[in-house]
């Protein structure tokens, strides 16, 4: 249990950071800032050099999720200090009913459909790596009070350093090669995600594919008896958003009829789905086009192609590519790929083509240029914008990329 009577360190001062200060202050807490890159004008930041030679006067280093504690870093000798913000919930939770998503791809849309569902009948609210944080609600005691159940959605960042929040159920809705700049290396990585077995209650459950639990289970060590398996939807001729969200709802359903069997979830129609996630944009009898601009993932965005059944696609990457081990191939069969951007060859270091061919592209902009010839030639019956990259290179986020692809491909159709 975190002792708020103690002295904080709050190290990285973003979102989470002044969040933390938000609720450290509602409390009356000690407490210093440090953030490597930011110069701060503030009360109680701190140098490097100061914090150095204070730093066994701290009990708690309240990290920002992302900052990675390696074996060189002044904190790695302390990390059985470091929590995150969402250590703190364990000082405010009630009677609440606590909810962990996790996975590489589709967290995001879990909780959404997770939260649609269960709000017909309790009070919902999704936070966490989803972008909201409660810490800084004045009266969180009073805000939580009015609160049934409260999904989180946990990134391997949170995963791999929080201590103290516990979980009457956790979820992993999949798992492909992500964030090895952070964790090094695949091993690495998928125990970060099964690290929320380790947070749920005693008797409590994970949720999750037989067919995921059996391909990393080598990896782990798992309590096997409580594990509860969700039903593997079949690859079948549906289109890619139908499927993904077949896929997903099949995540949820045996999660809800645990919770409360009195919900009928087959009677429940999904209505609400994210921006640019698997969006079926255009549908003529000739011609369907995806925007995926939310996958930044190229295991995923591969995946996804794979999906599509037919010789006859397009798909198009690009972005910042995430660090893969190099000896890492992805499959791309039957396909023709347009890559825009910075990280043209980078991506080509990862993709093995088979019956396939590739053009490179400065910029999304000049891409869709040539496609704009290719839809002309009517031999393509797919498009897919599934950058498998991040955004940053050239948009602030992929909400940013997704309206700015169709924005292009607006102007292709007419």
């Amino acid at each position: 249990m975190i002792d708020l009577k103690k002295k904080f360190l709050i190290y990285g001062y973003g979102i989470s950071g002044k969040s933390i200060e938000k609720y450290l202050n509602y409390k009356n807490c000690i407490y210093d800032i440090y953030d490597d890159y930011q110069k701060i004008n503030h009360k109680n930041i701190i140098s490097k050099k100061y914090l150095l030679k204070k730093i066994n006067e701290y009990s708690y280093f309240v990290v920002s999720p992302s900052i990675k504690i390696e074996k060189k870093h002044f904190l790695f000798r302390y990390k059985n200090k470091i929590i995150i913000d969402l250590d703190f919930l364990s000082l405010e939770i009630t009677s609440q009913k606590i909810i962990g998503v996790t996975g590489t791809e589709g967290k995001s849309s879990t909780c959404c459909h997770l939260q649609e569902i269960l709000s017909k009948k309790y009070n919902t609210k999704i936070i966490g790596n989803f972008g909201s944080t409660i810490l800084d609600k004045k009266n969180i005691s009073n805000y939580l009070s009015k609160i049934d159940i409260l999904i989180i959605e946990l990134s391997s960042y949170q995963l791999d350093k929080v201590k103290f929040l516990k979980l009457h159920y956790g979820l992993i809705t999949n798992i492909y090669i992500d964030h090895l700049d952070y964790h090094k290396n695949v091993k690495n990585y998928i125990r970060s995600k099964f690290r929320i077995q380790d947070l749920l209650y005693k008797n409590s459950n994970l949720f999750l594919t037989k067919k995921l639990y059996l391909n990393y289970q080598r990896f782990l060590k798992i309590n096997t008896n409580r594990l509860i398996f969700n039903k593997d939807v079949i690859p079948s001729k549906k289109e890619i958003n139908s499927y993904i969200k077949d896929l997903n709802f099949n995540n949820i359903k045996k999660l809800i009829e645990n919770f409360d069997s009195k919900i009928k979830i087959n009677n429940i129609k999904i209505t609400k789905e994210l921006k640019f996630r698997n969006q079926l944009i255009y549908n003529s009898h000739n011609l369907k086009l995806y925007n995926d601009s939310k996958c930044t993932n190229l295991d995923n965005a591969i995946y996804k192609n794979k999906l599509i059944r037919s010789s006859k696609k397009i798909l198009i990457l690009g972005g910042q590519l995430k660090r893969y081990d190099k000896k890492v191939k992805f499959d791309v069969t039957n396909t023709l790929v347009l890559i825009f951007g910075n990280n043209n060859n980078l991506f080509l270091n990862h993709l093995n083509f088979i019956n396939s061919n590739y053009y490179k592209f400065n910029n999304l902009n000049d891409s869709i240029n040539f496609l704009k010839l290719i839809i002309k030639l009517r031999k393509y019956s797919h498009i897919l914008f599934s950058p498998g990259g991040e955004s940053y290179d050239s948009y602030n986020n992929y909400l940013e990329r997704g309206k700015h692809f169709n924005q292009l491909i607006k102007k292709v159709l007419i």
